[in-house]
């Protein structure tokens, strides 16, 4: 028999069989691939210059990713020490902002020139992106290494909704962010004057900003202005009583600064400025710069121009009277001829003609003196405190300016309403004005929304007079004096008949161009056009539509809002409906 084993004997440990060769070589192996995936890892991790070669090539989405699965890298800075925030900032990417703002970066952050993110939206007018950064506290003051603010910033590269949102959002210090300069003394004022940034500048004039502020080398804003040579601002400064003959640190007058660089321009404009102010009635008014017109800059020319008599006739605004007044005479004269001359006989000979004549004559007048004497449609001007800079500030610093931004080429700075499309500032009127056409020398008045129509029958009728005065006359002509041959007949009309011939040869002259004149309006009626946009819709974006040719090239194409889908219908709102300003 046997004996059963003791209970002792089942807790004792059983040595272990021994492993398969190949499992055992296995797990010798796992030790060093476990390391080799590691180093790998840590090899194919991201670097802090990849994250910002994405932000560079606003790869945002990529970037997002990264930095979710390595979330360190948010506080990284590239080799200027600018962070991320800076560069989103710069390319516009609220989102991505945002996302780092929530990650607990510094709306301040600091880069080794001292530059804020704030700074670098304003710097490519990504309005959106300053809100949200003006909205997380980020300091409207801060100043770079220069010494430069977001302010000046802004109108160093014409950033003007930026300017605006500055000027809402830092209300409470708006005489600091006015008065501020940098390193040299140089306040946004003065920038602005150098850059020959008008509208700026009379932004920040509307802002109560002190343009006789004087930088460290005790230069006003007129002295940067004169040695960039900007003319038109050096007129708009002359105008706010800045001195031309104030001299800087190294008693140079603007004259002096001009003469040194040799600029011909600026020192006939100085001196044309100089007379001006002797005797208000000298000199001419240089163009302002127009906001929509990307006009070429005049400031490189090497000679001065001088002006000619007709446009020193266009500048001279008591010269404006000449033309109407002479086209009155005319009338007189005509009017005179007939009654004197012909009216006696007419009736005999041509009665028709001679009671149109009659009654064209007084319809021309009442149609001249009410285009002449009218309203053409002016935009009344609106005051500081209550004017489109205020509605305007309020559009930008709004959520619905991220998807529909107001177009801020729609303010003018010189009356400070909001334009609609068709609605341009006249100089000659100073105002803006509705549906503007021209500026009608002959009228002394600008032809807009409140008086085309009359316009454009004044046109008619004066056509029609004149044709049939003509007609009158040479049927006079041709009964008073017999006919012997073309030499002869000429002769007994311009000896027998000297008024007679001055009228017929005037009507010859001018009834042509009025004649084209009409053309010219009915044409554009049947358009819808004015005469404004004629001439210059290369400049203007509402007229462009871009198309896709082929893939990669897009072609501009002309294409006119306001028109009603024919002639007819044209016509008819120019007439009737008058809803051509709506596109």
């Amino acid at each position: 028999m046997t004996s059963s084993q003791p209970d002792d004997d089942e807790s004792e440990e059983k040595p272990k069989a021994p492993e398969p060769e190949d499992k055992a070589t296995e797990d010798a192996s796992e030790a060093p691939a476990a390391a080799f995936e590691q180093a790998e890892e840590a090899t194919l991790a991201p670097k802090s210059s990849d994250i910002f070669m994405l932000a560079r090539q606003q790869n945002f989405p990529v970037a997002l990713k990264l930095l979710e699965a390595y979330p360190d890298l948010w506080q990284s800075t590239d080799e200027d020490g600018h962070s991320l925030l800076h560069w989103a900032a710069l390319v516009g990417n609220k989102d991505f902002v945002l996302a780092g703002l929530g990650k607990g970066l510094q709306v301040d952050a600091l880069a080794n020139n001292k530059q804020t993110p704030l700074m670098w939206a304003v710097l490519r007018d990504h309005v959106p992106v300053a809100r949200l950064l003006l909205d997380s506290q980020a300091a409207v003051g801060a100043k770079d290494s220069l010494g430069a603010t977001s302010m000046m910033i802004a109108v160093q590269h014409r950033s003007y909704p930026s300017i605006l949102l500055l000027m809402h959002r830092g209300s409470g210090i708006r005489d600091r962010l006015l008065a501020d300069g940098d390193k040299n003394g140089c306040t946004a004022a003065h920038w602005a004057a150098y850059k020959g940034d008008l509208t700026a500048l009379k932004l920040l004039h509307y802002f109560k900003a002190d343009l006789q502020a004087l930088d460290s080398a005790k230069m006003l804003p007129l002295h940067r202005a004169v040695c960039a040579s900007q003319t038109s601002v050096v007129e708009f400064l002359v105008e706010q009583k800045s001195q031309p003959q104030a001299r800087n640190h190294e008693g140079k007058s603007c004259i002096d600064i001009a003469a040194e660089k040799h600029d011909v321009n600026m020192q006939a404009l100085l001196k044309r400025l100089e007379q001006k102010k002797a005797d208000p009635f000298a000199g001419g008014k240089v163009e302002p710069e127009d906001v929509e017109s990307g006009a070429k800059d005049k400031d490189k020319e090497t000679k001065p121009k001088k002006d000619g008599m007709f446009k020193g006739l266009m500048q001279d605004k008591a010269a404006h009277k000449i033309f109407p007044t002479f086209w009155l005479v005319c009338v007189s004269l005509a009017t005179f001829q007939y009654i004197m001359d012909i009216r006696q006989m007419s009736y005999e000979v041509a009665p028709t003609t001679a009671f149109l004549f009659e009654l064209l004559v007084p319809m021309s007048l009442a149609v001249f003196s009410f285009v002449a004497l009218g309203d053409p449609g002016k935009v009344p001007a609106r005051p500081p405190g209550n004017s489109g800079v205020e509605e305007l500030m309020k559009a930008f610093d709004s959520d619905a300016a991220d998807t529909n931004p107001p177009d801020m080429n729609r303010l003018c700075t010189t009356t400070w309403v909001l334009k609609g499309l068709r609605t341009k500032y006249c100089v000659q009127t100073g105002a803006c004005v509705e549906e503007f056409d021209h500026y009608c020398v002959w009228l002394n008045n600008t032809i807009g929304r409140g008086n085309h129509r009359q316009f454009v029958g004044l046109a008619i009728v004066e056509f029609l007079a004149q044709v049939m005065h003509l007609r009158l006359c040479l049927v006079m002509a041709s009964t008073l004096v017999p006919y012997q041959g073309f030499t002869q007949f000429t002769w007994g009309v311009v000896t027998g008949y000297p008024l007679l011939t001055m009228i017929v040869l005037v009507h010859c002259i001018t009834a042509p161009w009025v004649f084209m004149l009409t053309l010219h309006q009915a044409r554009l009626v049947m358009m819808n056009l004015t005469t404004n946009e004629m001439m210059n819709m290369h400049r203007y974006e509402h007229f462009w539509v871009t198309r896709q040719v082929v893939p990669g090239h897009a072609h501009k194409s002309f294409q006119n809002p306001f028109h009603k889908g024919s002639a007819w219908a044209n016509c008819l709102d120019f007439w009737w409906y008058r809803q051509r300003g709506h596109a």
